[in-house]
């Protein structure tokens, strides 16, 4: 006679349970979430996924968000009033992290890149003659081939 199978019983969690595991996802990750709440992490990214879970991750991030702009007021008034007292670099460090923070939980830049042409206010026979003189640096910088191509 063969065994029965045993019957797996599905945890239900509760709404607030699942918030909080979608709040942590979206703040830490999926893989942080299920160690801090020990729900499988197959779980959270399904409730993640879902239209109305994904609204306390959205809410999560804003909210934190406006809070890490708030605590940066809050930092560089206390910079102010602390500089005669201590080195301002740690409190220097602290606004630029919740700065950036911020600005990336809001979707905001992190950073920025600019490309420009620095010759492009140049007139062309200037243009020829920078083209010529960096030819010529180059040639100057190349070592000779031992054995020259024909």
């Amino acid at each position: 006679m063969t065994e029965p199978t045993p019957i797996r019983k599905h945890r239900r969690y509760t709404k607030r349970q699942k918030g909080v595991a979608v709040m942590t996802a979206t703040l830490a990750s999926v893989a942080a979430a299920s160690a801090e709440t020990g729900i499988p992490a197959t779980n959270i990214r399904r409730w993640r996924d879902d239209p109305e879970m994904a609204e306390f991750g959205e809410k999560t991030r804003a909210e934190i968000a406006d809070e890490m702009r708030a605590l940066g007021v809050k930092v560089l008034a206390e910079i102010r009033t602390r500089l005669p007292e201590y080195e301002p670099r740690d409190l220097s460090i602290l606004l630029g992290i919740l700065t950036d923070k911020a600005q990336l939980l809001s979707g905001e830049a992190t950073s920025r890149t600019e490309s420009r042409d620095l010759t492009a206010t140049l007139a062309e026979e200037e243009r020829d003659a920078l083209a010529d003189e960096v030819d010529q640096w180059l040639r100057d910088r190349t070592p000779e081939r031992a054995d020259p191509a024909p």
